[in-house]
């Protein structure tokens, strides 16, 4: 019995020493993980060691700090931290693994802890603690001060939440891997996402990055028909690395992407080509791209300026924004930094140029941040500097970081990537809806340019605009390849020459945008009539085609010479085929047609004798405004198109008292609405400048 109870007690010395063995090594290979600063990796040894050490306060703190560096899971440090401040010693050795108690640095992070879960009493509770336990010289001294701060920013922020709806965009873009960083065309249409998802064909099935175990990024796009998401293609320019979308051009013709490169991250542009394909990616030129960490960039609207964001040396604090202005010869010049106003002591990111060409969105742990990265926006001011920066508020920002965030043209919807409960993964797309946010007074001219017969948009489409003010070009747009659907920004109080191409068929038209843009949904902005070339086999095609004006356009057989096809929408340089016209000028904020007018009387007798013979006839309707403020409609450009619609209204009345049955004989073009005439200068009584432009102009084909 001796010799047995001698052997079981060796037996339990070497399991024991095995045991501590395997403790020993565990710990060292988890602390050389965390140095690296690979907590992921190292996440998953300590959880090992606190279920065989549950009363282990330092593996209980290591947990802690794991977690508060992780990427998605802060919040479950808490209970680590709790439980870590049990035991805290002065004389703590991070280095070994028979160390039992934690450093005081447990205060910090558990305030952390406390301020990533909105507990924000405790939070600051904590962080004084530890600063009362600390002396002036420790490296979190300067940092706990901040972190008040932000706790005091916070708890103003979540008593006044902005009033937002909240959208994941549903289980076709979001899947249980992370999807993140979305990016979309001005109609928001197309998005572009980064997603670490197990490709379709499984052609990354045994490619993970070794510092997270995750699939690398690869980039997505998505189209949106009818409010439907389709299934998101991998587009041609991923590798086995990491891909990552960043911006897109107004045009959506260049697409910015960051990429790994070996340990250093830099800035990509991929341009999309006539074959439906994205160019193989290039690195920025001028001295954007450095040794540094380069991780975000955004083009102006008009593409002569590009910001990015970098911590190269010289900076006002971790990574700040830059920019570059485009020289004459296309190259971009050295890189400035964007000063103060916006770059903090702190880090900077996620970069973001609204379409309007002076709104800045960006993250940023400074300003009023109320924890992490928080999304502000800044004003560019006439003369080139920036307003300061505000804070868009809880709950769109947390106390977390918030980073990637892309706004709609009107600026009443923002998209950006966040972890929530009842998401479909670790990390999903949403769209918020602003509800409160002032809608931006820009105007968006959407569209289809289609030709029958070919079942995508040919290459060679476009949309050429020019100012016809001075004959400068504005710019040339290619419309999406898919279905020929385009969008353009157009600045207020220009007048625009339109011209329409796709093969041998061409067509033109003149647009006035007013000062002031007065949709009430600015994404919508101008729909224009559908272009679409070619002949119509059918009524009933040409009737799906939503387009009243596609009877004007030539049979392909007749399109030999693209001269010949040329279609002037506009009416003052169109005379041919003209049967009737009537003009009447009208006073201020006057919108209906005198019918006791005899040119009016005229005009529509001769309508009815023509349909009365069997013809049909086409008519359009120009409807003008001056510039002289009006008090009874919103604007001049409702005035406009109240004026046009009354016209309407007020000749199909005429016809149907004379007998005309217009649903099968008269055609309507879609009405012009314009505001014209010099600005007003407050001299009311000055109709002779003024009333010119203040009319209806009805023309009968």
């Amino acid at each position: 019995m001796k010799k047995i109870a001698f052997l079981f007690a060796l037996n339990l010395i070497y399991l024991m020493s095995f045991s501590q063995d395997s403790f020993n090594q565990k710990f060292l290979e988890a602390n050389t993980l965390m140095e690296e600063s690979m907590f992921n990796i190292a996440l998953p040894i300590w959880l090992n060691l606190s279920t065989e050490n549950p009363n282990n306060c330092n593996v209980d703190y290591k947990i802690g700090v794991c977690y508060i560096n992780s990427g998605t899971e802060k919040k479950k440090a808490l209970p680590y931290l709790e439980k870590a401040l049990g035991k805290t010693s002065s004389n703590y050795d991070p280095f070994s693994s028979s160390e039992q108690n934690s450093p005081i640095e447990t205060y910090y992070y558990l305030a952390r802890a406390y301020h990533i879960n909105t507990q924000l009493d405790s939070a600051m509770t904590y962080y004084n603690l530890f600063k009362s336990k600390i002396s002036k010289k420790h490296y979190l001294f300067n940092e706990v001060d901040h972190n008040l701060k932000q706790c005091e920013n916070a708890k103003l922020f979540v008593a006044k939440p902005v009033n937002i709806e909240v959208n994941n965009l549903g289980k076709t873009i979001n899947t249980e891997y992370p999807e993140y960083s979305p990016v979309l065309s001005l109609d928001e249409s197309t998005i572009y996402f980064t997603s670490r998802r197990l490709r379709k064909d499984s052609s990354n099935y045994f490619i993970k990055d070794v510092d997270d175990g995750q699939y690398f990024e690869d980039i997505y796009v998505s189209n949106n028909y009818d409010g439907l998401w389709t299934e998101p293609e991998l587009l041609n320019l991923n590798s086995e690395g990491h891909e990552a979308t960043i911006n897109l051009s107004v045009d959506g013709q260049t697409l910015f992407i960051y990429k790994d490169d070996n340990g250093n991250g830099n800035l990509y542009s991929s341009n999309y080509s006539a074959d439906n394909q994205w160019s193989t990616p290039i690195l920025l030129g001028s001295d954007i791209n450095s040794e540094a960490q380069e991780t975000h960039v955004a083009i102006s609207p008009d593409e002569n300026t590009l910001y990015f964001v970098s911590d190269r040396k010289g900076g006002l604090g971790g990574q700040d924004i830059y920019f570059c202005n485009k020289l004459p010869n296309g190259e971009w010049a050295k890189a400035q930094n964007i000063g103060n106003a916006i770059n903090t002591p702190y880090d900077e990111d996620g970069v973001f140029i609204h379409p309007d060409g002076k709104t800045m969105y960006f993250s940023s742990h400074g300003h009023t941040s109320m924890g992490g990265y928080d999304i502000f926006y800044s004003i560019k001011n006439e003369d080139g500097t920036w307003s300061t920066p505000v804070n868009i508020g809880y709950p769109v920002n947390s106390t977390d970081d918030d980073v990637f965030f892309v706004t709609s043209v009107d600026g009443k919807r923002g998209y950006y990537s966040s972890i929530q409960e009842k998401g479909f993964g670790e990390k999903d797309i949403y769209m918020i809806s602003l509800v409160d946010a002032e809608e931006k007074p820009l105007t968006l001219l959407t569209g289809l340019l289609k030709v029958i017969g070919e079942k995508e948009t040919p290459s060679d489409a476009q949309i050429v605009i020019t100012n016809n003010l001075d004959g400068s070009l504005i710019g040339i747009f290619k419309p999406r390849k898919k279905d020929g659907k385009f969008s353009i920004i157009l600045e207020p109080n220009i007048d625009y020459h339109i011209v329409y191409s796709a093969l041998t068929f061409k067509q033109e038209e003149d647009l006035f945008v007013p000062e002031v843009s007065s949709f009430k949904e600015i994404n919508r902005g101008i729909d224009l009539q559908n272009i679409i070339f070619g002949a119509q086999p059918t009524d009933s095609l040409a009737n799906n085609t939503g387009n009243e004006t596609t009877k004007d356009n030539k049979n392909p057989k007749d399109n030999t010479n693209s001269k010949d096809n040329v279609v002037k929408n506009n009416t003052k340089d169109k005379n041919e085929n003209v049967l009737s016209s009537y003009q009447e000028l009208f006073n201020y904020n006057v919108k209906t047609i005198t019918l006791s007018n005899s040119n009016y009387m005229n005009f529509i007798a001769k309508a009815a004798d023509i349909i009365s013979s069997g013809s049909k006839i086409t008519i359009e309707i120009e409807a003008s405004a001056s510039k002289v403020p009006t008090k009874t409609f919103d604007s001049n450009y409702d005035l406009a198109k109240h004026r046009g619609e009354e016209a309407k209204e007020t000749i199909l009345k005429s016809l149907s008292e004379k007998g005309i049955n217009s649903d099968k004989m008269v055609t309507f073009k879609k009405i012009k609405s314009l505001v014209q005439g010099p600005k007003y200068k407050g001299d009311f009584d000055n109709k002779e400048a003024y009333e010119k432009y203040q009319y209806v102009k009805i023309t009968l084909r």
